[in-house]
């Protein structure tokens, strides 16, 4: 008989790997891999899935920025009004209050809540059912930020 060629094995018994790297990963199929097409794709994948979105992304908003829209309620006006009146942020003159919602913060007003007093309110936005409830309670509105 002839001798045949040893099996690379048998050079490699002893070495707990047999040439294949790491133990989790050497030559186990698509278990070196965490599975197989979308496997692991809401645990073990998510991650790598997450920093491709993130390195594809052609802009970015920083969150913590507030956005130049931000709305208050003409409610939450009226019961802050006296608040207001002491932060010399809200004016009397007479029976009117007047009130600039640019010192506040705030560029657009919305129509939740009830209105007792009469304002003029100067704002860059006021939706049509806060501008309804101004007029109802004797006031005016302005879209201009500077008062009269």
């Amino acid at each position: 008989m002839t001798v045949r060629k040893k099996k690379k094995v048998r050079k490699q018994r002893g070495s707990r790997t047999y040439g294949y790297g790491r133990v989790s990963g050497g030559h186990r199929k698509s278990g070196s891999r965490g599975g197989k097409g979308n496997a692991g794709i809401k645990d073990h994948h998510r991650i790598g899935r997450i920093s491709d979105m993130i390195r594809n992304k052609k802009g970015f908003n920083a969150p913590n920025i507030p956005s130049s829209s931000l709305s208050i309620n003409i409610g939450d006006i009226d019961e802050q009004l006296d608040l207001l009146l002491t932060k010399n942020i809200a004016i009397k003159e007479g029976s009117i209050f007047k009130i600039n919602i640019a010192n506040l913060g705030y560029s657009k007003v919305m129509g939740k809540g009830f209105v007792k007093h009469p304002f003029h309110i100067y704002a860059e936005k006021i939706t049509s059912k806060a501008l309804e409830k101004i007029e109802a309670a004797g006031g005016k509105a302005f879209t201009s930020s500077s008062p009269e």
